[in-house]
């Protein structure tokens, strides 16, 4: 007998925010971001949010923590790491992916700001974990089948950058490039999916790494952070015109990219196109490609 394509079982990608910015109604918002992600019977977490709403939502969303067999760790600032003691806490097996060092002391630009690193709980539950459960990456790996995280991504268009200027120390001397950004992705039938923590390494710089590991051309879509907050118009300009480049489906700016740039990229690439991510959004991007 043979089998046809279409007969063979593949895994769909359903992803669904918890924690961000902006939240549907009888959800909490917060400066801060976590992605709940469904490939398959796989379940895995992006990120932990900042102050509580990733737990007091996903309650609320039927989903439960302790179903997480990977957590993943877009970087190490204080609002994608900050409730990580309470979800170690909860899930005795999650296996935790991240690139370089995300517990450094890390501060803020702003002057009056305090430190913006992982929080001292999340800091020690992360120490106290096992070996076997904690793997620092310095290069691109591939979670599964088609599902991926970048690990550091090289900087190599000069138009983009961290985003703001953050700091090593409480004098802001030392600058902190942000080297253990990462992002994930997932191929699928209809082209990369992409889920952003902040992007702190520049989104076509991302999206170029990515397409060139994957060796897949198209961008069906991406969902998360994009940094655009402090972005100048001149960067905005060439940010959307890369963006429209990718001739994706949908474009789903969250968190950090500011509400005026996501207003503008939606303003400027399509309303049909870009969407105001915010808690409770549920993202079905595909299945994942044979």
């Amino acid at each position: 007998m043979t089998v046809k394509e279409s007969d063979v079982s593949k895994d769909s990608v359903k992803i669904t925010l918890l924690a961000d910015n902006e939240a549907s109604e009888g959800l909490e918002k917060e400066h801060g971001f976590a992605a709940w992600v469904e490939v398959g019977s796989r379940h895995i977490l992006f990120d932990t949010g900042h102050m509580g709403a990733l737990q007091g939502n996903a309650a609320r969303l039927g989903i439960n923590l302790k179903d997480a067999d990977l957590l993943v760790i877009s970087h190490g600032h204080r609002d994608h790491t900050g409730t990580l003691d309470k979800f170690l806490a909860e899930n005795n097996h999650a296996e935790l992916y991240f690139a370089n060092q995300i517990d450094i002391e890390r501060f803020w630009y702003k002057p009056d700001a305090d430190t913006y690193g992982m929080p001292e709980e999340s800091r020690q539950a992360l120490a106290a974990l096992p070996a076997s459960r904690v793997h620092s990456i310095a290069a691109p790996h591939y979670l599964a089948p088609g599902v991926g995280i970048t690990g550091p991504v090289p900087r190599l268009n000069s138009f983009e950058d961290t985003g703001g200027t953050f700091y090593f120390d409480k004098n802001r001397v030392t600058v902190d490039g942000i080297e253990d950004d990462q992002s994930m992705w997932f191929e699928t039938d209809d082209g990369l999916v992409v889920l952003l923590g902040c992007c702190h390494s520049g989104l076509s710089n991302t999206i170029d790494y990515i397409r060139k590991i994957s060796g897949i051309s198209k961008v069906r879509g991406v969902v998360g952070g994009m940094h655009l907050l402090q972005a100048n118009e001149q960067r905005l300009e060439q940010t959307f015109e890369v963006m429209t480049g990718w001739n994706a489906d949908f474009l789903i700016p969250c968190h950090c990219t500011g509400m005026a740039s996501a207003i503008k990229m939606r303003a400027t690439i399509g309303s049909e196109i870009v969407s105001h991510g915010h808690a409770g959004m549920v993202v079905e991007a595909g299945q994942l490609r044979q």
